[in-house]
């Protein structure tokens, strides 16, 4: 793609220019792309995404003809973050975020890093702006909720066997102590003094290097060899499962007075007490900030301290 041309092509016309190239990634293998170039790739590689992305890019396209900005070249920050600003005034954290991300690909395409690299800057500040869409809050006392699933254990009701509440209990205590998310605990390995959480969300392999931390690697190896996480399903799927634990956490936090949202409340406390282990250790904030995404798996560390600040 002509970086250039894109940029001085009428601003509709240069959208949808700039949505060509990036659809050309849509079958490729975008870990193949970024290992080979040692950068992010430039594409798309979701056709779902490309129709998320690209009604928002065409969108934002239109409101700056509207206002007499004729083409990319001509758009400034302070453009862009008004307009991002209006979608958070009436949508959720949710539906603005891939907002963001969409005009954020559309910036890096054409090499605007001035404005995709400000999106990224001022992400927490706009971010806070929309909507809470189902946010998740850190517990108050995240032990205390794992230690009062014991006190249903040995009920007689949909949940039957021991087992299911000792494996709840060992989920709990892994999501607490790694940021794991649900889907992530049956990925969980130990290799050396890291553990390794394989194809986690978006095919990524997360690694968590806790040679700063061995009270976090030896508790994950011990709940790795309990019985209760190595035996296998035999009464439940893995979808049944999942669902009578969040009930049992959902029951467990209500019974010691602590506010449900979820058991994605575990992953919070993580990036809260970790980001704060990390700078006891002498990290600074830049640096914990960057180590605490990189184990959250995410790709900005404006998320990270999003969840930290929480």
């Amino acid at each position: 793609m002509n970086r250039d041309i894109a940029l001085r092509m009428p601003i509709r016309k240069a959208a949808s220019y700039i949505l060509f190239n990036l659809k050309q990634g849509i079958g490729m293998s975008r870990r193949a792309i970024e290992k080979s170039s040692k950068k992010p790739s430039p594409y798309i590689h979701s056709f779902s995404t490309f129709t998320r992305y690209s009604s928002i890019i065409k969108n934002f396209a239109d409101d700056m003809k509207k206002q007499d900005i004729k083409r990319l070249v001509d758009v400034k920050y302070e453009h862009v973050k008004a307009w991002l600003e209006e979608k958070a005034s009436r949508c959720t954290e949710k539906t603005l975020k891939v907002n963001m991300c969409a005009l954020e690909k559309l910036f890096d395409a054409v090499n605007r890093k001035d404005i995709s690299d400000s999106i990224r800057r001022d992400f927490v500040d706009i971010y806070s702006k929309a909507r809470a869409s189902g946010r998740a809050e850190p517990f108050v006392n995240p032990q205390r909720v794992i230690d009062a699933i014991d006190r249903f254990r040995d009920k007689e009701d949909v949940y039957q066997k021991k087992y299911i509440y000792e494996r709840a209990k060992i989920w709990a205590q892994l999501q607490y102590t790694t940021g794991a998310r649900v889907g992530d605990i049956k990925k969980i390995k130990v290799s050396g003094d890291k553990v390794i959480i394989e194809r986690s969300k978006g095919g990524k392999t997360r690694v968590l290097d806790y040679s700063d931390a061995p009270h976090r690697l030896e508790a994950v190896k011990q709940l790795l060899k309990d019985e209760y996480f190595v035996r296998a399903f035999v009464e439940l799927e893995d979808k049944d499962f999942r669902r009578l634990y969040e009930t049992i956490l959902r029951e467990s936090a209500r019974s010691v007075g602590e506010k449900w949202s979820g058991s994605h409340s575990f992953r919070v406390n993580y990036a809260i007490e970790r980001y704060n282990e990390l700078r006891s250790k002498g990290l600074s904030e830049q640096a914990a900030d960057k180590v605490l995404t990189r184990e959250l798996g995410h790709e900005r560390v404006s998320m990270s301290q999003y969840y930290r600040k929480a």
